[in-house]
């Protein structure tokens, strides 16, 4: 009996423990994800403002100036940008981020994703903004989630910790 219960105690203090980790986890893009992908693939800027959230960031694609246009599709392949990540199946996405009808989600090709985590440490490894990973803001509204930064996000300053 004593045996029974120290090998439960033991059994329960692993689960607790593999709940407590803090790993990111992967997830194939959802169907109106792939969607958006799919036309920044393919280069479709009225495609990509349409199924985009109304606001600013729509009004970035729609009217296009040469570094919105290189951060989100690159001048030549292999270049820092949104689509070069794109390019690279299976993708994987990490959910970021929710707040406030805002969220935020970080795309990987699923190789990069494995290969960057380090199980040592806590949280999201990113690795290189537009070459290992993009970082896509979506708005809550009538219609569900939708894209509002065409995934400007990924070259956003990252605020430092003073």
């Amino acid at each position: 009996m004593i045996i029974r219960s120290l090998v439960l105690c033991a059994a329960s203090g692993l689960v607790l423990t593999a709940c407590a980790t803090s790993e990111p986890v992967c997830r194939p893009a959802e169907m109106s994800e792939r969607a958006v992908f799919g036309a920044l693939v393919a280069h479709d800027e009225a495609r990509l403002a349409q199924m985009m959230a109304q606001g600013p960031g729509a009004d970035q694609v729609r009217n296009l100036d040469p570094r919105v246009e290189a951060q989100i599709f690159g001048v030549r392949m292999g270049d820092a940008a949104v689509r070069t990540v794109l390019m690279q199946p299976p993708l994987c996405v990490v959910d970021g981020p929710q707040s406030n009808g805002a969220r935020i989600s970080y795309v990987f090709p699923q190789a990069r994703f494995q290969a960057l985590q380090n199980p040592d440490l806590d949280g999201l490894e990113r690795g290189r903004p537009g070459l290992d990973h993009i970082a896509c803001r979506y708005q809550d509204g009538p219609d569900g989630w939708r894209l509002s930064d065409a995934c400007l996000q990924t070259f956003a300053p990252v605020a430092s910790s003073s």
